[in-house]
Formats: structure tokens, C-alpha cells, sequence
């Protein structure tokens, strides 16, 4: 029965995602007949992941509340240190303040390699908060892996900017 279930999910997926490759109809607009007409332009909407350029995908970090690892490790560097002394300090001094700490990777590595790493780089940045004294229910954690990152992420100085946990500050 769940077996079964799965498939029809599954079918039901794909048919979906199939309606949504379809392409819009063309419309056409009527000439102008003595008068200017100005074609009305198409609402812009924000580049999709599978759709940014690599420069994109860097500018969209945010630098100020992420804690950067090195490739493989799940070890917080001294830079890293210092920026989650001064995030538990503005967490303490604010009680109702609330984070989601999310963890991201590079696309090296499979996919549940990737998400287990992005998991122990959140749970080191909790841990290290907590020590720092930021109480729990301040903090959610979430890992993303590398299930975020755009396929444009290619070089280096991208990737390496992906192998971060990411302080989100809610309200």
C-alpha cells in the first residue's frame, strides 16, 4: 500500500512539473491604429537557483552573519569565534530574539555526505553558542546541504563561500 502510494506521488509529481514546462501561449496585441501603444512589459521576477549566475549566488550570501568552514571540516577558526562572541552577545542581550542557524555545503561530496557535514557545522555553531551562553530556545537548527546551491557555483571562491552556517535572525 505505501509502495503504491509513492507511485501515484510520484506520477502525480512528474505530471505537475511537466504542466509547468509547458510554454505560455503567444497573445497577440492589436495595432496601433493612429496612436502610440507601448507594449506592456512583463513583470521581472527574481532569478531562480538553477538560474543565477555565480556572481549572483556570491552576492546573495550573507557574509556578517555566517561562520565559514574549511573544506571537510566541521572545526570553528578563530574568525568564526569571534563573530558567534559577538551573535551571543546581541542574543543574550535580547532574550526574544530567535535564530534559525542553517547549514550549507559545496557541491563536493554526495548528497548525504553533504548533509550530515552541513548538520555537524550547525550543531558546532550551536554548541559553540550555548557555551557562549545563549539559551536553546533561542536557536532552531536546519541543514540544507548543498540543496540550495546553484549549479553555477563553480569556482573555488564560490564554494567556499558555500561551506557556512548561516545565523538567520527572525522576529
Amino acid at each position: 500500500m505505501q509502495y503504491f502510494s509513492f507511485k501515484i506521488l510520484t506520477a502525480l509529481s512528474l505530471l505537475t512539473l511537466a504542466g509547468c514546462a509547458a510554454q505560455k501561449p503567444v497573445v497577440e496585441t492589436p495595432k496601433a491604429t493612429g496612436s502610440v501603444q507601448t507594449a506592456a512589459a512583463e513583470p521581472t521576477q527574481p532569478p531562480t537557483e538553477a538560474t543565477r549566475t555565480e556572481a549572483q549566488v556570491i552576492a546573495a550570501v550573507d557574509v556578517p552573519n555566517s561562520v565559514f568552514f574549511a573544506r571537510g571540516s566541521v572545526e570553528i577558526d578563530a574568525a568564526g569565534k569571534a563573530a558567534l562572541r559577538a551573535h551571543a552577545e546581541r542574543l543574550k542581550d535580547n532574550p526574544k530574539l530567535r535564530v534559525v542557524l542553517i547549514g550549507y555545503t559545496d557541491d563536493l561530496g554526495s548528497r548525504s555526505y553533504n548533509l550530515a557535514i552541513a548538520d555537524r557545522r550547525v550543531h558546532a555553531v550551536y554548541g559553540e553558542l550555548r557555551r557562549l551562553g545563549v539559551q536553546a530556545m533561542q536557536m532552531k537548527r536546519s541543514s540544507m546541504g548543498m540543496e540550495k546551491l546553484s549549479k553555477s557555483c563553480v569556482s573555488e571562491d564560490c564554494r567556499r563561500l558555500m561551506r557556512r552556517v548561516e545565523i538567520d535572525y527572525r522576529d
